[in-house]
């Protein structure tokens, strides 16, 4: 019995050592290996590598709301408007032979009701100056779309123009800082060092051409868009601050045959001078443009769209008149170009690190020659506009800003004109505004 049980127990035993020894001899699947997200220091905070890429993105994004009080020329005018944003951001960026490869996405959806007039390109709506409730409503949702591809000194994409050299902190209609709507463009950017920099762009046209043509035969537009508008831009960045001047050369294109193709300008200079003997972060911007015969590089954030009619944007209430970039006396042939000259200051100061004001300034004049004012006094009027901007950013917690603004504007004109905007009143030479709003804004 116990020889049986010892044969047993060593039969077993064989079996588990051969059982053992064919197990090992075959393939096992090892899990695969965990891939941690990793930081992406390169190009600053915020930015990851992308799981099995060399590939470094970013994620960001805002929500903000905000009230506006605006003042009434009429019980038809909105004295309230409100506004609600959303945006979400992508930034991609990876270093290649060709340089930095990068690729931004910025999508931005507003929703505002009521007299809402504290848009502009720059920040995600087209500012609008509503008579009453339903041209509002018209204009109540508004899409923004960034997207715009970088290989090394290479960039194409819809995006702010590269005429664009300063953002200042006010923004009730940017205060006087001139920013035509976001445009297609293509553009190189050359990197001479210490911080020098000069940028040559060809830009889609057709947002530049809605100011308009008047003529003396009725009819008479802008034409087909046929050249794009040609930009550019130097820039020197150094610890003391910024100085860039920009340049843009427009095509008007007339819808008539007689007329030949004219063509618009515009100059801007800009600075920002850091000031920090005065606290960490102070600052003081300056920025003047002269353009002629085209409007939308001098005037759009300045006056912005009145209603829906795009060339009935400069003005106030019961003072309005035309932006258009170009006139014609069909009967002679003769052409005159709008002529705008303007500037602007802001100086922003923070009392702690985490309250901050700002205070600016801006003037803006739109004049014609005395030839062309003789064809339609109304339509052709000279005018000016002055605005002065005070606000308070307070940061509690960071990328978290609670931001009252508040902003006068005057209106000049050389003649009484409300290109028949009879729903506000009688027609005026000058014009008065108040606007006052509260913004809540959370970036992350």
């Amino acid at each position: 019995m116990k020889l049986t049980k010892s044969l047993l127990l060593a039969s077993v035993a064989g079996f588990a050592a051969v059982a053992s020894a064919q197990a090992a001899d075959l393939p096992s699947k090892k899990a695969a290996p965990v891939e941690y997200v990793k930081v992406c220091p390169t190009y600053g905070p915020g930015f990851f590598y992308i799981p099995g890429s060399d590939v470094c993105l970013k994620v960001g994004g805002n929500v903000w709301g905000e009230i506006n009080y605006n003042m009434p020329y009429s019980k038809n005018d909105a004295q309230l408007g409100t506004r609600t944003n959303m945006g979400i951001s992508l930034d991609a960026r990876q270093a290649t032979e060709l340089g930095l490869v990068r690729a931004f996405v910025n999508n931005q959806v507003s929703y505002r009701i009521g007299n809402e007039a504290s848009g502009s390109a720059r920040n995600e709506g087209l500012a609008f100056y509503s008579n009453n409730e339903v041209a509002g409503a018209a204009k109540a949702t508004q899409f923004n779309v960034v997207g715009m591809l970088q290989v090394g000194g290479l960039t194409v994409g819809h995006m702010d123009s590269m005429f664009r050299v300063l953002a200042p902190a006010s923004n009730i209609g940017l205060d006087g800082w001139h920013q035509p709507d976001l445009t297609n463009t293509v553009g190189y950017t050359f990197s001479l060092g210490n911080g020098l920099t000069i940028t040559g762009a060809l830009e889609d046209s057709t947002v530049t051409n809605r100011q308009g043509v008047w003529s003396s035969v009725a009819g008479t537009t802008y034409g087909a868009n046929r050249l794009p508008d040609y930009v550019g831009n130097i820039s020197l960045a150094q610890s003391w601050g910024t100085i860039a001047l920009s340049g843009a050369v427009h095509s008007i294109n007339t819808s008539d045959r007689v007329i030949g193709t004219e063509y618009g300008y515009a100059a801007q200079l800009g600075t920002k001078i850091n000031l920090p003997m005065i606290a960490a972060g102070d600052y003081l911007f300056l920025n003047g443009i002269y353009s002629s015969g085209a409007n939308a590089f001098s005037l759009r954030d300045t006056a912005g769209d009145r209603a829906s009619q795009n060339t009935n944007g400069f003005g106030l209430g019961r003072v309005a008149v035309s932006m258009n970039d170009l006139v014609v006396n069909s009967a002679t042939g003769a052409t005159y170009k709008a002529q705008v000259y303007g500037g602007a200051a802001e100086f922003g100061h923070y009392f702690t690190p985490t309250v901050m004001a700002h205070l600016g300034a801006s003037y803006v004049k739109l004049d014609w020659a005395t030839a062309a004012q003789a064809l339609n006094t109304a339509q052709i009027n000279p005018a000016s506009m002055s605005r002065v901007n005070f606000g308070v950013q307070w940061t509690p917690i960071k990328n978290l800003r609670i931001w009252p603004d508040f902003e006068y504007s005057r209106v000049n004109a050389k003649v009484a004109s409300n290109l028949g905007n009879t729903a506000e009143g009688a027609a005026k030479k000058s014009e008065n505004a108040f606007t006052a709003r509260i913004q809540i804004r959370r970036d992350f």
